[in-house]
């Protein structure tokens, strides 16, 4: 099937990505920022809660079918993502979960909002899928028997230019099946590629992936290895899956009360500086950085002991000599002092009496 407008919803990720080929068109500068204004314009005001919005809720709907293919469900964080769609979505989530990157910010706020997100970062981010999407798509295809299921007649000008907005509510409807679909084949490789290390069963082949997505002879390379597959998407790295996460704007279209009602709750208001959060990669968004508790005043440490100078114990007090000992030391110096007086004399008289003689 062909579709001849930018406003008919892909229906997998082979579609998906020639929607982002066909929107990219002749001037990528251009419509990329028409539809990073219209994207902005659509998500910046919308609350953080359930919203209902009509037009948006069909597209949910084919990515939601995308997702239900039984090589892409068995993936635990598609069925994760599956149940956006049925059970309500903890719009609050602990401090824990908050602090450890549990949730991604995008589920309990609006990440336009909070992070000051301007027209022109949408635009710059989007052009960044579109690109590592580009290269994957180059290494998939055959040339010569290629087929996009977007005419050349489906363009922004033609499809989107006189609605942005039908433009912008595919795009965030379809969000989930890119990343779905991307993710899939990312888990599928590594699983290939670890087979040999693996004791159990293992959830689907890459090729059984390959075929879910949308890619098939003799359009694309199906039978491609898994090094060639692994290559194809190196340019869809973790901060691509992460910007095409939040734009599916989970925490105001997904995750309805259990009464199905419209529940809006207060947006968040922007902080004046957004704090930079390194991402640890892995499928989860970056942690939010948890502000440390002051701590406790510290013990002023022992300064340490110079060379040559005490540790600060006392030198224990030296005790006075007996007097008798003094005076007996006194008495045994004269007497000896008498001692060679008397010798002294003695000497002398033997000297005179022998010189007499």
């Amino acid at each position: 099937m062909v579709y001849t407008s930018l406003t008919e919803a892909p229906h997998n990720l082979k579609e998906a990505i020639d929607w982002l080929m066909a929107l990219k068109g002749t001037d990528a500068a251009k419509n990329m920022a028409a539809i990073g204004d219209a994207i902005h314009k659509f998500l910046v005001d919308k609350p953080v809660g359930f919203t209902e919005v009509p037009a948006l809720g069909e597209v949910k709907l084919i990515s939601k079918e995308f997702m239900e293919k039984p090589a892409l469900r068995v993936q635990p964080f598609v069925k994760l993502l599956l149940e956006r769609f049925s059970k309500p979505l903890d719009k609050s989530p602990g401090v824990i979960a908050k602090a450890f990157g549990l949730v991604p910010k995008s589920d309990y706020e609006n990440v336009v909002q909070t992070r000051g997100t301007k027209p022109e970062a949408i635009a710059k981010n989007l052009g960044k899928v579109v690109d590592g999407c580009e290269k994957f798509l180059e290494k998939m295809k055959i040339s010569d028997h290629y087929n996009s299921a977007y005419s050349s007649g489906a363009t922004w000008d033609a499809s989107c230019a006189k609605d942005p907005e039908a433009c912008a509510v595919v795009l965030v409807g379809i969000a989930p099946m890119l990343y779905t679909g991307l993710g899939a084949l990312r888990d599928a490789c590594n699983e290939e590629a670890l087979k040999y290390m693996q004791f159990n069963h293992r959830r689907s082949t890459l090729g059984e992936v390959l075929e879910a997505v949308g890619y098939k002879e003799p359009d694309c390379r199906a039978g491609m290895s898994t090094s060639g597959v692994t290559r194809a998407l190196r340019g869809v790295n973790r901060e691509i899956l992460n910007i095409i996460y939040d734009l599916a704007g989970f925490w105001a279209f997904y995750g309805k009360n259990k009464s199905g009602a419209v529940r809006a709750v207060e947006p968040v208001k922007p902080t004046q500086e957004e704090q930079s959060v390194k991402p640890v990669e892995p499928v989860e968004h970056p942690a939010e950085p948890v502000e440390a508790e002051q701590p406790a005043e510290a013990i002023e440490p022992v300064e340490p002991v110079q060379e040559g100078q005490s540790a600060g114990v006392e030198e224990p007090v030296k005790a006075e000599e007996p007097v008798k000992v003094v005076k007996a030391a006194k008495s045994v110096k004269a007497a000896k002092k008498a001692a060679k007086k008397v010798a002294k004399k003695a000497r002398q008289k033997k000297n005179r009496t022998q010189n007499s003689q």
